[in-house]
């Protein structure tokens, strides 16, 4: 009987090891965000103050208080220092149990007038997942979404430090103050630009018209032409031109436990396909598009996953694919009907986006570089546009029109083209690269009119070099 007893045991024990260690295929480095240190974490932690833990910013300003800003991207996949000193900082305003939240109109000028750090995204976030501090907060004092979130540190301990929750659409901003502390003067002193890239200025602090709300830092040059360096595109699996079933397996064998180089195939139309019992890898050389399917047991379809429980496994995954070689940042999430939960991601060069033309990304079947589909707390579908991108050593390109004469082009071609009437609604102006089917790659205006996207050329003064229906 001793023996049945002791048997068991080792069953159990190997179980619950093959379970945890499965898991740290695609969790491994999430900390914090498997369920094994969730359950330590509970025991230990107790009413501490908030996690550290956030979802990084498509993009985030740091301003002097002086009216200018400089514009980052995170510089590295789910990481960022800068970042992770203002989550401290914010994570400090919040726990203090004094902190009564005000919600008012947003005021840019007030907002943006001393030393800060603006946390941008490209979409809105349920405050509800984002927090659950707002869960608690009263009815009238709620802010259901918001995509900006600004931190005011404290220079000196004691002093006054605050966190703005804005939502640009509807402009309503929630306010939390607090005493600062370590954290809040650590940000301060780390919110120290280096003046050697591109300035912005503040829409929010310039203007009052309230068109240009949602567009808060445009660069601006007191001259032009401004010179900057082209990119060029790099294609990691391939060699003089044609695919390399080399480079193409060194990359594939970290999506599977124990790799075989006889998982291969390749059919007719020279799709490579390599393959277990739970997992395909797929690379599409004509499309250049590298996608893995798992068809693992997800477990209950009640299960909901929190976008930053996704947010940091989708990261952790994407660590482990070694092609990917140029930055990227969140572009997008959504929430699909089958409980899943799907990231977009786009590359990054030099603190600029690079932008796909509508061809291409009709041409990849996805309106982003990379999207990554989880269900529960496993990755089931990955799919990436397999090209990386790196600057020219010659700044050899010029730009030579502002952001204001590239609204003004965009607004006279929707009223030609589209509807006569007079522009209110102004989605989004934005400086970033555009890469097209020719491979020709420039920085370009994006603006946003409605449902219908321009791209302005930046060497030109009126050239509309293409519209687009928003996808």
């Amino acid at each position: 009987m001793k023996l049945y007893r002791i048997t068991n045991f080792v069953i159990i024990a190997l179980v619950i090891t093959a379970i945890y260690q499965t898991q740290e295929l695609w969790l491994e480095g999430t900390g914090g965000h498997n369920f094994f240190h969730a359950i330590f974490e509970s025991i230990s932690i107790g009413d501490s103050p908030v996690d550290g833990d956030v979802l990084l910013a498509t993009r985030y300003a740091i301003g002097e208080g002086e009216g200018t800003f400089s514009v980052y991207y995170p510089d590295d996949v789910g990481e960022s220092a800068l970042l992770e000193t203002a989550n401290r900082a914010l994570g400090e305003i919040i726990s203090q149990n004094d902190n009564i939240p005000a919600k008012s109109t947003a005021d840019w000028k007030e907002i943006l007038k001393d030393r800060c750090i603006v946390m941008q995204y490209d979409f809105m976030i349920a405050s509800e997942e984002y927090l659950d501090y707002y869960k608690n907060l009263k009815s009238g004092q709620r802010l259901d979404r918001f995509d900006y979130i600004t931190i005011v540190p404290a220079r000196r301990n004691g002093e006054k430090c605050m966190a703005y929750f804005v939502n640009s659409d509807t402009n309503e901003c929630i306010l939390l103050r607090a005493d600062g502390g370590n954290a809040s003067t650590a940000l301060y002193q780390a919110l120290t630009t280096q003046k050697d890239g591109l300035l912005y200025v503040s829409t929010g602090q310039r203007t009052s018209a309230s068109v240009l709300w949602r567009n808060m830092f445009l660069p601006q040059w007191a001259s032009l032409p401004y010179e900057y360096a082209p990119l060029r595109q790099e294609f990691p699996f391939e060699w003089e031109g044609e695919t390399s079933r080399t480079a193409l397996e060194g990359a594939v064998k970290n999506f599977f436990r124990n790799f075989s180089m006889d998982w291969n195939d390749i059919d007719e139309e020279g799709i490579f396909t390599f393959s277990d019992s739970e997992t395909v890898v797929k690379y599409h050389p004509e499309e250049r598009v590298l996608e893995y399917f798992s068809y693992g047991n997800y477990g209950s379809e009640k299960q909901r996953i929190s976008l930053l429980e996704g947010y940091q496994i989708s990261c952790n995954f994407l660590r482990n694919d070694p092609s990917l070689q140029t930055d990227i940042y969140l572009a997008d999430m959504e929430r699909t009907i089958h409980n899943e939960i799907v990231y977009y991601f786009d590359y990054v060069v030099n603190d600029l986006p690079v932008n796909l033309s509508q061809p291409v990304q009709d041409r990849i079947g996805c309106p982003h570089a990379i999207r990554v589909t989880l269900r529960n707390q496993a990755v089931k579908e990955y799919r990436r546009y397999a090209v990386n991108y790196k600057a020219a050593a010659e700044k050899s390109d010029r730009i030579n029109v502002q952001f204001i004469d590239a609204l003004d082009d965009a607004n006279k071609t929707y009223q030609a083209v589209v509807e006569d009437k007079a522009i209110s609604d102004v989605k989004n102006i934005s400086l970033g690269y555009h890469v097209d089917l020719t491979g020709s790659i420039r920085l370009k205006w994006f603006v946003t009119l409605y449902d219908y996207t321009f791209v302005v050329d930046t060497e030109q003064d009126s050239d509309l070099t293409a519209v687009s229906p928003m996808s």
